[in-house]
């Protein structure tokens, strides 16, 4: 049973968690036995003769390195796109380099498809 995640990992979001009661129904020959419950903050199990108290641990959710280091390319990467389409709004110079740019990114996927079919 998971009770609850904490998140370790920057770019991952866990909420609108809740700990669940759990509940088995008794059996007739021995009606407590195996039987699960929430004390407080406390998951117990019964075992014939009293409470015990079951560990409570948390999963800890995250990315891995080459996950983080994924994203945060890709932030840089969108960020500076973004500046050049601004820059490439109010500078001519710039606009025009963006516009040979793309149309050099265009030549290079058909020459790729063309290759690749080959």
């Amino acid at each position: 049973m998971i009770k609850g995640i904490n998140s370790s990992g920057p770019y991952i979001n866990v909420s609108n968690g809740m700990p669940g009661s759990p509940y088995i129904t008794p059996r007739d020959n021995n009606p407590a036995i195996g039987m699960v419950r929430m004390n407080g903050q406390s998951l117990e199990a019964f075992d014939g003769s009293g409470w015990i108290s079951i560990a409570n641990t948390y999963a800890d959710v995250s990315l891995n390195g080459a996950a983080i280091t994924a994203l945060e390319w890709c932030q840089k990467k969108m960020a500076e796109e973004s500046r050049i389409k601004e820059l490439a709004a109010k500078n001519v110079t710039v606009a025009d380099a963006l516009a040979k740019f793309e149309q050099a990114q265009e030549q290079l996927k058909i020459v790729l498809t063309l290759t690749d079919q080959a």
